[in-house]
C-alpha cells in the first residue's frame, strides 16, 4: 500500500513542476531530482511488496519511507500556501512580496535538500540490509493511465437480481415463513412474527434478505416495508429515521421536519404510520439484543401478519431476540453450488473455457471451503486474469494458505495488490465511511477528485475516470452496488470483512484516523474522520495543522444541532471539509486550500461568508437543506465543478467555465446568467419557489442552446413553455435526462430531433390534451418514462409495436386516463411498470409478459384480471 502513497505524491509533484514551472524555476533541478530518486524508491516498494516481504528490516524500511512521502507533501502544498498569499495581498503589502519569495524560495531549498539527504540515507539503509531483490524482473505499470482507464470501460450490468446462489431453498422455505398466516394467532404481541437469519460473516445473510425483501410475492403482501442496517455502533434515532424514510410514505416536507425530533417523538411517529397496516421490517447485522428492544416500542403489533427478518453473526441474539422467533442458521456452499457461483463471475469475460482452467478453478473453489463472499472476491480476481496466469495466482494462493482453506483477506490481499496505485487509494479511501454506510457514488466520486487521488486524462474529466475505477472495484467484487439506474451504480457498500481489511491496511500506513470516544486527535495523520457517536466540535478543536480532510457523518438531529459552536479552523492546508448533519453556524480561518466543502442536511438557511473567498473550491454540497433564500454571491468561485442546493434567493456565478452540476436555481437568477460560458455543465435544475418574493420569469429553451454536453435537466417552472420557434432553435445533441414541471399540453411530432440523446424523460404536473406516446416512440435512446401528476383530457393511451426498443421503466402518475393499451411486442426491454390513477377504474391491455414487472403492490383486484384492475393511490 505504501507504493500506492508514494505514486500520489510523485504524481502530485509533477503536477508542480508543470503547473507552478514558473513559480519553482529556482528549485526546479532540485525538485525533478528528488521526484527521480522517490521514483527509484517507489519501484524498490513494489518489488518488496511483490515478494511479500514481512520481515521487521522491511517493515520499519518501508515506515520511512512513508515519512518521507508525507514529509514532501507538506513541504510543497506550504511552499504553494505562501505563495497564493502573496498574490492575494493588497496596496502596500504587495511591497513585502519580494522579500517573502527570497525567504520562502531559500525555504523550500533547505527544505529539499534536507528530504534529499533522507532519501539517500533510507537508500543506503535499503542497500546495508538487503531490502527487497531487485534483480529479478518486474512487470511494472508500463501503460499510460489512459489506457488503464480504456481497459476499464466496457460494458457490464449491476442491476441484476441478488445473487443467493445455492440458497435457493432457504429462499423458497423463508418466504413461505413471511407469507403464512398460520404462524400468526389472536394474542395482542404475538401478531408480529419474527425469522433471523444468522451465521458467520460472508455466508450471504444480507443478500438471502434483500432477495426476500425484494420478492414480488412480499411486495404484493406488504405494502409497507422498510429496511435499516445497526452494525456494532449505532443510534436508536439515526435507525428510526432510516426505517421511516425506507417506508417511502412520508412527503420530503415532513422528512424535513421529524428530523430534529428526539428518540421518543420518532417512536410515536413511526408507531402512527404503522398503526394498523401490515408490514414488514428488516434489520440488518444485529450485534446484541439490545439493539432489537431499542426498536421495538416504536413496532405496533395489532395487525395480524406483521413480520420481522433480522441478519446477525451471533446465534444468542439470533435465537433470544423475541418469544416468537424463528431462527434460520445459514448453511455453507456445497461444492457443486460453490463453482456454480465462481463459474457465473470468473468466466463472464471469457469466450472459451478450457479444461486445464476448470481445473485450476475447482482446485481454488474448493479451498474456499463454501464460503460465498471468499468465491465471489476470488471469482472478481480471476476475471481479470489472463488463462496463462492462472497457475500463478493458484501457486501464490497455496502459499498462504491458513488451516488449510483460503480465506477472504487472503484472496482481498492478492486482488489489492495487482491494482493501479489510483484504483489502490480510491479502496483505501472506502474505510473513511461508517461501517454498513450506503456510500452515494457521485459525492464519492466528488471527494475522491478534491483529495487529488484523480487526474483528466485526455478527452475524460476527472469524474469520469474516477466512475470507471469504482466500476472497476465493483467489477472485481471489493465493492457491491447497491441501487442502480439504467445498469449504473447510484450507490454502493462495502462488505463488513473487506471494510476490516481497508481499515487495518489505512492504519498501517496513517492514511486515516477515526476518532472514538477515548482517542485524542492524531498529529501526523492528514485525514480525521468521525462517525457520528462523539462531540465533533471537540474533535473540531483538537485537529492537527497538517490536516487535508475533516469528515463528518451522522443524521441531524435537535440534541446534536443545540451542541454545535462556532468553530475556528486554522487548517491552512484543508482540502477536503464534509460536515453531515452538522449546522454550520459560523466558521472561522483561512481555507484557501478547501477543495469540497459538504454540508447536507445540516440546518442551514444561508451560506457562511467564508464561502465566497474559496476560489479554488471544486464541489459546494449544500443539498437537502432548507432553500436559501438570500442572495448568495460565488462569483469568486472560478473552480467550481458542482454546487448543489436550492437557491431559490439570488444566486450569482462568475466566468465558471469547469462547471458541471448546478442543482438548483431559481429561473430569474437562470437569466442573468451568462450561459455561452457554461460550456461543461453536465446537470442543471431550475427550480421557483412559492416563498421567494420574486418573479416567476418565462423560459425559453434558446437559453440552453450553448449546454452541448448537458445530460441531466430538470425544469420545475410552471410558466414554462414550449414554442415552435423554440423547436425550430434549439436542438440538444448530449441531453441524456430531462424532467419538465410545465404547461404543455401537446408534446412536438419531432422530438427526436429536439432531444436525439435523450434517455431519461420525467413530465410533472402537465395538462395533456393528446396521446403522448406518438411523440416519445420517436426517441430512440429513450430508456424511462415517468408521467408524475399528470391530467390526460383524452379517455385512451396506446404504445405501439413500434418504437421504444431500448425501454425499461415506465411511470403513469396520471390522472383522467380512462384507458392504456399496450400491444404485444411493445417495449421488449421494459423491466418495471408502475401504474397509478386517483380513485377511478382503468382499463388495462397489456400483455401477459408485463403482467410479471408490473409493480405489485398498486393492483388491487384478481392479479389474472386482464380486463379492467383498479389502480390506486
Amino acid at each position: 500500500m505504501v507504493d500506492a502513497i508514494m505514486g500520489f505524491v510523485v504524481g502530485k509533484m509533477g503536477n508542480y513542476l508543470i503547473e507552478e514551472a514558473s513559480i519553482l524555476m529556482g528549485i526546479k533541478d532540485e525538485l525533478e531530482e528528488l521526484k527521480t530518486e522517490l521514483t527509484c524508491i517507489r519501484g524498490y516498494l513494489k518489488d518488496v511488496e511483490a515478494r511479500e516481504r514481512d520481515d521487521e528490516v522491511s517493515k520499519e524500511w518501508t515506515k520511512l519511507v512513508l515519512d518521507i512521502a508525507y514529509d514532501v507533501e507538506d513541504v510543497l502544498d506550504s511552499y504553494n500556501l505562501k505563495v497564493e498569499k502573496r498574490s492575494q495581498r493588497q496596496g502596500l503589502m504587495r511591497l513585502t512580496n519580494k522579500i517573502g519569495e527570497k525567504i520562502d524560495a531559500y525555504s523550500i531549498v533547505s527544505d529539499i535538500r534536507t528530504l534529499r539527504r533522507r532519501v539517500l540515507d533510507v537508500t543506503r539503509k535499503r542497500e546495508t540490509y538487503g531490502v527487497g531483490n531487485f534483480s529479478e524482473h518486474r512487470t511494472g505499470e508500463s501503460s499510460s493511465s489512459l489506457e488503464k482507464v480504456r481497459k476499464l470501460r466496457r460494458a457490464r450490468s449491476v442491476d441484476q437480481e441478488e445473487l443467493v446462489v445455492g440458497l435457493e431453498d432457504e429462499f423458497k422455505f423463508l418466504l413461505a415463513k413471511l407469507l403464512d398466516d398460520d404462524d400468526d394467532d389472536d394474542d395482542g404481541d404475538q401478531n408480529r412474527y419474527m425469522i433471523s437469519i444468522f451465521g458467520m460473516g460472508g455466508l450471504g445473510k444480507t443478500a438471502l434478505a434483500r432477495k426476500l425483501y425484494n420478492s414480488d410475492k412480499v411486495k404484493t403482501r406488504y405494502a409497507y416495508r422498510a429496511w435499516t442496517s445497526v452494525s456494532q455502533e449505532y443510534k436508536t434515532g439515526e435507525m428510526l429515521l432510516r426505517i421511516i424514510r425506507s417506508l417511502g410514505v412520508s412527503s420530503g416536507e415532513e422528512l424535513e421536519k421529524i428530523k430534529i425530533l428526539g428518540e421518543e417523538e420518532l417512536e410515536v411517529y413511526l408507531h402512527g404510520l404503522l398503526q394498523g397496516k401490515r408490514y414488514l421490517l428488516v434489520v440488518d447485522d444485529i450485534w446484541e439484543r439490545e439493539a432489537w428492544e431499542s426498536l421495538k416500542r416504536a413496532l405496533p403489533s395489532n395487525h395480524k401478519g406483521n413480520r420481522v427478518i433480522i441478519t446477525t453473526r451471533i446465534r444468542d441474539v439470533a435465537e433470544g431476540v423475541d418469544q416468537r422467533v424463528y431462527a434460520h442458521e445459514l448453511r455453507f456452499l456445497t461444492f457443486k453450488e460453490s463453482w456454480e457461483l465462481f463459474e457465473q463471475r470468473a468466466f463472464r469475460n471469457m469466450q472459451r473455457v478450457d479444461e486445464d482452467l476448470k481445473r485450476i478453478g475447482k482446485q481454488m473453489v474448493k479451498k474456499c471451503r463454501g464460503l460465498p463472499l471468499a468465491i465471489v472476491v476470488l471469482a472478481g480476481l480471476m476475471s481479470r486474469k489472463r488463462p496463462n496466469e492462472w497457475n500463478e495466482v493458484c501457486a501464490s494462493l497455496w502459499r498462504r494458505l491458513k488451516d488449510d482453506s483460503i480465506h477472504v483477506s487472503t484472496v482481498f490481499d492478492l486482488s489489492f495488490k495487482e491494482l493501479h496505485h489510483e484504483l489502490k487509494l480510491c479502496f483505501l479511501y472506502l474505510s473513511v465511511f461508517p461501517e454498513d454506510y450506503e456510500i452515494e457514488i457521485e459525492k464519492l466520486i466528488h471527494l475522491l477528485v478534491a483529495e487529488g487521488f484523480v487526474q483528466e486524462d485526455g478527452e475524460m474529466t476527472m469524474e469520469d475516470v474516477a466512475g470507471y475505477y469504482l466500476e472497476e472495484l465493483i467489477d472485481r467484487s471489493l465493492v457491491e452496488a447497491v441501487r442502480t439506474e439504467r445498469g449504473r451504480a447510484k450507490s454502493c457498500r462495502v462488505h463488513d470483512l473487506l471494510r476490516d481489511v481497508a481499515l487495518k491496511k489505512a492504519k498501517e500506513v496513517n492514511f486515516v484516523h477515526i476518532y472514538n470516544d477515548q482517542q485524542q486527535s492524531c498529529t501526523t495523520c492528514t485525514r480525521e474522520v468521525v462517525h457520528h457517536h462523539i462531540d465533533p466540535y471537540t474533535c473540531v478543536t483538537r485537529v492537527n495543522k497538517r490536516m487535508r480532510s475533516f469528515l463528518f457523518f451522522g443524521e441531524r438531529n435537535r440534541t446534536l444541532w443545540s451542541s454545535v459552536k462556532p468553530i475556528t479552523l486554522k487548517l491552512e492546508l484543508l482540502r477536503v471539509l464534509h460536515l453531515e448533519g452538522l449546522q454550520l453556524r459560523d466558521v472561522i480561518g483561512e481555507l484557501i486550500h478547501l477543495r469540497y466543502l459538504g454540508i447536507t442536511d445540516s440546518f442551514n438557511r444561508r451560506l457562511p461568508d467564508f464561502i465566497s473567498s474559496l476560489r479554488f473550491l471544486q464541489t459546494l454540497d449544500a443539498s437537502r437543506n432548507d432553500s436559501f433564500r438570500k442572495l448568495t454571491d460565488l462569483r469568486r468561485l472560478t473552480s467550481v465543478r458542482h454546487i448543489k442546493g436550492r437557491f431559490v434567493g439570488d444566486l450569482l456565478i462568475g466566468d465558471a467555465v469547469n462547471l458541471q452540476t448546478l442543482t438548483s436555481i431559481s429561473s430569474y437568477s437562470w437569466i442573468k446568467l451568462k450561459h455561452e460560458l457554461l460550456i461543461n455543465l453536465r446537470e442543471l435544475e431550475i427550480y421557483d419557489s412559492m416563498w421567494v418574493n420574486q418573479t416567476s420569469v418565462p423560459l425559453d429553451l434558446s437559453s440552453f442552446s450553448k449546454l452541448t454536453k448537458l445530460r441531466v435537466l430538470t425544469l420545475k417552472v410552471p410558466t414554462f413553455k414550449l414554442s415552435s420557434e423554440t423547436e425550430e432553435a434549439v436542438r440538444f445533441q448530449t441531453l441524456v435526462k430531462l424532467s419538465l414541471r410545465c404547461d404543455i399540453r401537446k408534446l412536438p411530432k419531432d422530438m427526436d430531433s429536439i432531444f436525439p440523446s435523450l434517455e431519461s424523460l420525467r413530465l410533472v404536473g402537465l395538462q395533456l390534451e393528446e396521446d403522448p406516446m406518438h411523440a416519445l416512440k420517436k426517441l430512440q435512446r429513450l430508456e424511462d418514462v415517468i408521467l408524475d401528476s399528470c391530467h390526460y383530457s383524452g379517455e385512451k393511451m396506446r404504445i405501439g409495436e413500434q418504437g421504444f426498443g431500448r425501454l425499461r421503466k415506465l411511470v403513469f402518475y396520471i390522472e383522467g386516463l380512462d384507458e392504456l393499451q399496450i400491444e404485444d411486442e411493445a417495449m421488449p426491454s421494459l423491466v418495471e411498470l408502475k401504474l397509478r390513477t386517483r380513485g377511478r377504474q382503468m382499463k388495462l391491455m397489456i400483455p401477459d409478459r408485463l403482467r410479471a414487472v408490473l409493480d405489485p403492490p398498486y393492483i388491487k383486484s384478481p392479479p389474472d384480471c386482464r380486463e379492467i384492475l383498479r389502480i390506486c393511490d
